[in-house]
């Protein structure tokens, strides 16, 4: 049988000797809860910094997978840069933690209507958003009636 271990606490042995060289130790840790990441990007999306924002909606995401406000923050993000697919993706990705969230029933019906596609899914959508309801509720019967406009034969806004 070999004996491994010296040669293991020799190598932490010199690691050690090399860090004692070191000035600064950095230990990192992220004070901030997955909530506070997102509102975090929400302060950085207000102030004009996309690229920040979306930083933290990633962040807050890496610490807790299921908070469906981010993922539709990062939706909306690609939404605003004309990025529709990108931003279909994460609204469906939103609605497979939250069937029912309202705000990714109805950002969904808008990414379809953009991509002049799905028609049928977004008056879906857009009806069981406004039958969630909630604080935007006018927003949600805007988009139904802009899908039943686009499904009609008028157009949806590009």
């Amino acid at each position: 049988m070999i004996r491994r271990w010296p040669v293991r606490a020799a190598g932490i042995v010199a690691l050690v000797v090399a860090l004692a060289g070191c000035s600064h130790l950095v230990i990192l840790h992220d004070p901030l809860t997955a909530p506070e990441h997102n509102d975090l990007g929400v302060a950085y999306e207000s102030g004009g910094r996309p690229d920040l924002a979306a930083r933290e909606y990633r962040q807050a995401l890496k610490l807790d997978p299921k908070l469906v406000r981010a993922r539709v923050n990062l939706g909306n993000l690609e939404a605003a840069a004309g990025r529709w697919a990108k931003a279909e993706a994460h609204y469906r990705l939103a609605m497979r933690v939250a069937p029912d969230d309202a705000d990714a029933l109805n950002n969904l019906a808008i990414a379809l209507l953009r991509q002049r596609r799905g028609i049928d899914e977004a008056r879906q959508l857009a009806e069981r958003a406004v039958a969630v309801g909630g604080a935007r509720d006018s927003i949600y019967r805007a988009t139904l009636e802009e899908v039943r406009a686009a499904a009609s034969g008028g157009t949806a806004r590009p």
